[in-house]
């Protein structure tokens, strides 16, 4: 099989197609991929630590752009769905694969006129415009939440959750021993991190919250999860107040965190929730407020109203409020390990498996 997958620009939209990749080309390598992204996504630089190839076109987004940048913008259209047109044509998918992202919509369209098989796969409870507007030419979508079939048309939708790359643990493995067996010698971890690009509101209260956790200093073990345009800032900033902290622009390898974590504090991006729940991590998630269509809010709501995480919103995030949170965390492993059991409920492990079965049965 030959599976062409279009977008990205985040991890949010990257992860999932890799996941899809990982188990197809599990099943047997003589399957062939190919990503077709933009040169100022992060595909540029994460495809590459996968062995994964790419194709770049030139577009970019219409949001938050002044009227220059936008009038650019759509004169980019046309030009990248030739570039699409081109590259579909030279690869001759058996189907490809739309994941959200500027560069999924041209590629999409390209194969349309091509009669290719097409299909999209949408990470959120909310779908973003560009998914919205190819659901017209998909003749599949994959869904991560029930509550996404209102959008879309039924009869094309499957739910199969939002799948994650592959762990080294078994699936819906659980962490909340980690809560119910610490001692008050062990460290207490705490993984921050605010999506693939940072955050930096995240970052300012996580630094403005030290001098109130300073009875904690030594009973802390933070990792953080910064972005490149903080690292500095941030890693000056814990060794002036002489904490022990584990500080990086970015992690790779997210398991190994992810397994010695007891709390995790983050954005609330499709991801990185359905990471999370198939971890089974007791997590305070900081939705991204400015996301499309408040789909970050939505994806935390959802899982907060079922007692399996909690939430701040990112207008009430400030050092006092964030260290309030941190302190409950550590002084509450009953109710953390209840969260843990509570998220595991929206992990969808077969989610990759899922969606290659219908692939390939396309």
């Amino acid at each position: 099989m030959k599976l062409l997958i279009a977008g990205g620009g985040t991890g949010g939209h990257l992860f999932p197609g890799i996941a899809i990749v990982q188990e197809l080309l599990s099943r047997s390598p003589s399957h062939e991929v190919l990503f077709v992204g933009t040169k100022k996504g992060m595909e540029v630089s994460l495809l590459p630590k996968f062995n994964l190839p790419l194709k770049c076109i030139h577009i970019s987004g219409l949001k938050g752009k002044s009227w220059g940048e936008k009038l650019y913008t759509l004169f980019l259209i046309p030009l990248s769905i030739i570039q699409s047109f081109f590259i579909v044509k030279k690869m001759n998918p058996d189907v490809v694969l739309g994941v959200g992202g500027y560069a999924s919509f041209s590629v999409l369209v390209a194969s349309f006129f091509l009669r290719k098989k097409r299909a999209i796969q949408e990470q959120n409870l909310k779908p973003g415009l560009t998914n919205r507007l190819l659901s017209r030419i998909a003749q599949k979508i994959f869904v991560s939440f029930e509550e996404s079939l209102s959008y879309f048309p039924s009869e094309k939708c499957i739910v199969t959750g939002n799948p994650v790359r592959k762990f080294p643990k078994s699936p819906g493995h659980s962490e909340h021993s980690r809560h119910s067996e610490r001692s008050e010698e062990s460290p207490f971890t705490v993984f921050i991190f605010g999506g693939s690009q940072g955050a930096h509101s995240l970052n300012r209260a996580v630094l403005d919250a030290l001098p109130y956790l300073e009875l904690l200093k030594d009973k802390l073990h933070v990792i953080h999860q910064t972005g490149k345009s903080d690292l500095k800032w941030v890693a000056s900033t814990y060794f002036q107040h002489q904490w022990k902290a584990e500080v990086y622009d970015f992690l790779y390898d997210m398991e190994k965190i992810f397994s010695v974590s007891d709390y995790v504090i983050c954005r609330a991006g499709a991801s990185s929730v359905s990471e999370l729940a198939l971890l089974g991590k007791a997590c305070l998630f900081v939705p991204y407020p400015y996301a499309a269509h408040n789909h970050q809010e939505e994806n935390a709501r959802t899982l907060e109203k079922k007692g399996a995480c909690r939430v701040i919103l990112d207008w009430q995030l400030n050092g006092h409020q964030l260290a309030k949170e941190i302190r409950y965390a550590y002084d509450h492993p009953r109710e953390l390990e209840e969260m843990s059991k509570k998220i595991i409920s929206f992990s969808h492990p077969y989610a990759a498996q899922a969606i290659v079965d219908q692939l390939l049965s396309f």
